[in-house]
């Protein structure tokens, strides 16, 4: 009897383990924020200034982006919240999917590649091992969003 609530205990502990480090790898770090600063650039339609930038719950800092973003207003908020963003990060696919049920022309980012596979964010970056930008095609095309044509030779389209 022992055994098993210190084998419960133990499967528990690994499971609050688990969901703890999943939820801080969903969120953007400050280098994935810096790069995404950068990616604005590549856009041809640029960010106006005062554009808001929009984070979502656990998806990045706050005051990271803040920094990065300089001329944007970078603002905390829920998927509700989206409406007349210019760019959404998000922590989840499931955030994305919220935004992106109401807000088509909005971009969509996340640290997370699966959510650029399934469509539902347009732009993922990743810095480990190395720097990797993935994006969207179907959700660029959606959001009427176009790059310019160098920012391809660095980016992996899905």
């Amino acid at each position: 009897m022992r055994w098993r609530m210190a084998l419960i205990s133990g499967l528990v502990a690994t499971g609050a383990l688990l969901s703890s480090l999943t939820a801080q790898a969903s969120g953007l770090d400050d280098k994935q924020i810096q790069i995404m600063a950068k990616v604005f650039n590549f856009l041809e339609k640029k960010p106006p200034s005062g554009a808001i930038i929009l984070i979502l719950p656990g998806a990045a800092d706050l005051s990271a982006a803040k920094n990065a973003l300089g001329a944007l207003t970078v603002v905390e908020g829920s998927a509700a919240n989206a409406t007349g963003a210019f760019a959404v990060l998000v922590a989840t696919p499931n955030d994305a999917k919220a935004v992106g049920a109401s807000n088509a022309q909005t971009i969509i980012i996340s640290g997370d590649v699966g959510c650029v596979d399934a469509g539902s964010c347009m732009i993922a970056i990743e810095t480990q091992p190395k720097v990797s930008i993935y994006t969207s095609r179907a959700a660029a095309a959606k959001a009427g969003v176009n790059f310019d044509p160098n920012f391809k030779m660095l980016i992996t389209e899905h």
